[in-house]
């Protein structure tokens, strides 16, 4: 439960197989969606499976298990898209996403249940940036919402740290989000039994800071991260929603 779209764990430096399979396990100390959270924490577990082909074609699952909740699984998301190189600097990505939610799940995320998603990344040599655009969409929503998060990130790997095949890398992460607010309208509404309306158009939802840690030997990736969020422009309702930091922590193989 993040934003849409998820960063590559592999970096750009490593040579990986033409075709892989990706399996992660993946722990989360909260949930959030484009800035927006709900009353209490929502500590999570996630599953996640990816198959992608030589020409950059993939398939993604992933499951999550929120950890104060009885249910067993609290969301899936399913993602078919394409990422590739265009040139030695610049890279793209398209891929759709569809959310499956159990009735009456808590989560702000639960108002959308599909995702349009496109990126443009630069590699600048000092920093890397990406452009992201994403269009979601739900029967449960008014209207469409539309994203766009501009992301700065520098990548430091220090390999041979304890063998000639592992390395470690830090990547601190800033970005910004823009954009619509109808799903965030939509979650505050069910769960005030009341309609909401947002005052705010397309404007600035929130600013977030981060510094992912990863850990590569071979095929195994151990990760851990902290992400720190601040909302801006909430709806006059959302009295949930406030600046918090998040602790990820995982491990991923790759096939």
């Amino acid at each position: 439960p993040g934003r849409a779209g998820a960063a590559s764990l592999v970096p750009d430096s490593t040579e990986v197989p033409h075709r892989h399979f990706t399996a992660a396990l993946r722990y989360g100390s909260n949930s959030a969606y484009f800035g927006r959270t709900q009353a209490r924490a929502f500590p999570y577990l996630a599953t996640n499976l990816t198959y992608e082909t030589k020409g950059g074609l993939f398939t993604d699952v992933s499951l999550y298990n929120l950890l104060n909740t009885p249910l067993l699984l609290d969301e899936t998301d399913l993602s078919v898209g394409w990422n590739g190189d265009l040139s030695k600097t610049l890279d793209a990505s398209v891929s759709y996403s569809r959310f499956v939610f159990p009735v009456g799940s808590e989560l702000v995320k639960s108002s959308v249940n599909n995702s349009l998603d496109a990126a443009l990344g630069q590699d600048w040599g000092p920093f890397y940036s990406r452009l992201s655009a994403a269009y979601l969409f739900s029967k449960s929503t008014s209207s469409a919402d539309g994203f766009l998060t501009l992301e700065n990130s520098r990548s430091i790997e220090m390999p041979h740290i304890f063998s000639a095949d592992d390395y470690f890398t830090v990547e601190p992460t800033v970005s910004v989000a823009a954009g619509t607010q109808s799903f965030v309208e939509a979650s505050l509404t069910r769960r005030r039994g009341a309609r909401v309306r947002s005052t705010h158009p397309f404007s600035l939802v929130d600013y977030e800071f981060a510094v992912p840690l990863t850990y590569t030997l071979g095929k195994v990736t151990l990760e851990a991260g902290w992400r720190y969020i601040i909302p801006v422009n909430l709806p006059a309702a959302d009295v949930d929603s406030h600046a918090l930091s998040v602790w990820t922590a995982g491990v991923t193989f790759t096939l």
